[in-house]
């Protein structure tokens, strides 16, 4: 194994990581689709994405109380 392929593991992994870390701020934050007046019964789809809910929106990576492209204006809304 090359020192590049090391780096490029770490890269990986910090990548990794990261995304963790903004699932974690977010969901402490308190958005998670779960929690949003406009999910569906489905679970996979919403008012903004009819058809399914983009991966990171879902998994929480990327807070939906700022725009995405394709929501259409719609964004994430507490259930009461």
């Amino acid at each position: 194994m090359s020192i590049e392929d090391i780096i490029e593991s770490w890269d990986q992994e910090e990548h990794i990581l990261d995304r963790q870390n903004l699932v974690m701020k977010n969901w402490l934050s308190g958005f998670s689709c779960r929690k949003c007046l406009h999910l569906n019964e489905d679970n996979v789809s919403c008012d903004a994405f009819p058809d399914v809910i983009p991966q990171d929106i879902i998994a929480g990576v990327f807070d939906h109380r700022k725009p995405f492209p394709g929501d259409h204006g719609i964004l994430f809304e507490p259930k009461e």
